[in-house]
């Protein structure tokens, strides 16, 4: 291309194109070119590129700067602009990755990532450490809510015999005997106790004395 000067400026066009290709790789936007005030249609044509790729990465920058800060902004890219296809597909992940993760964290663990590397290993394995972390956790619930169940079913004001120790039933009355059951049998029967008998020094003593050392 020859060396012109556009009727708009004093420097030659390729000039003016080398200034705005260097502010481009600065990760600025240049202004663009006046096609109505360039004569030579070679001149004119070289400009329209120019302008494009100067909208194109104008586009881009629009959207990739609130994207680095963790902005899924809706991205406002024209259906042309080919450059900007690899920014338009990670954001399209991003928003996915965005829905999984609100999917897990309202109990969904069956959500997983394959498109970020070692990202994505980091991300399934805490996936499976929630899952596995919340099945002991519901676990561990149904435990105590048992535990509390055996508790509930033996709180309260216990009409025990003062002598034979045997516990009177709720509602039972104090002259029946079938009223009264023995303390084993009442635990054991709200409980999973287990009872095995033996004797204590106190009774062995008071009992059988010539067996005490």
């Amino acid at each position: 291309m020859s060396i012109r000067r556009s009727s708009s400026s004093d420097q030659p066009m390729m000039v003016q194109a080398i200034e705005k290709l260097t502010l481009l790789l600065q990760g600025k936007i240049p202004a663009r070119f006046d096609n109505a005030a360039i004569d030579d249609p070679n001149d004119r044509k070289f400009a329209q590129s120019m302008n494009q790729l100067i909208a194109f990465m104008a586009e881009i920058h629009q959207f990739i700067t609130p994207l680095a800060h963790g902005e899924l902004s809706e991205m406002n890219v024209s259906a042309g602009n080919f450059l900007a296809s690899p920014f338009k597909e990670l954001h399209s992940r991003l928003c996915h990755l965005t829905w999984q993760t609100q999917q897990v964290a309202d109990g969904d663990y069956g959500q997983r990532v394959d498109f970020m590397g070692e990202f994505s290993e980091a991300f399934n394995s805490m996936i499976v450490a929630l899952e596995r972390n919340e099945r002991l956790l519901r676990e561990k619930i149904t435990e105590l809510e048992q535990a509390l169940s055996h508790i509930n079913r033996l709180e309260g004001i216990l009409p025990i015999c003062a002598q034979c120790k045997r516990i009177r039933l709720k509602g039972g009355e104090s002259k029946n005997p079938l009223s009264w059951v023995k303390i084993e049998s009442y635990i054991s029967t709200r409980t999973d106790a287990k009872f095995s008998h033996t004797i204590c020094p106190d009774c062995m003593q008071a009992l059988y004395p010539e067996f005490v050392d």
